[in-house]
């Protein structure tokens, strides 16, 4: 019960605005769908940035400090996940 509370203290700001807007805009079934369509793919994003950093930290591909390859894989990855959902929008909504 102590987290939930930290966390409400922690997080609040950020949630009530998120509220706030939700009652503001009064998103309908599609608007939700694609909110949730776009966590799904962020989800996936975040799962393939942990595969490709397990596979690729292990590896021994550079001389130079480690320190900054998880977040250049991160971001590779993020790009990569976007880039095909651009792609895959455009081929069947595009003209």
């Amino acid at each position: 019960m102590n987290n939930l509370i930290d966390f409400a203290k922690r997080h609040i700001l950020w949630l009530g605005i998120g509220l706030v807007s939700l009652a503001i805009f009064r998103p309908g079934l599609a608007e939700i769908k694609t909110m949730l369509l776009i966590a799904i793919i962020e989800s996936l994003a975040i799962a393939l940035s942990g595969v490709a950093l397990f596979a690729y930290t292990k590896i021994d591909f550079t001389r130079e400090t480690a320190s900054s390859n998880p977040g250049f894989i991160f971001l590779g990855v993020h790009l990569s996940v976007g880039l095909i959902v651009l792609g895959v929008y455009l081929a069947q909504y595009g003209v």
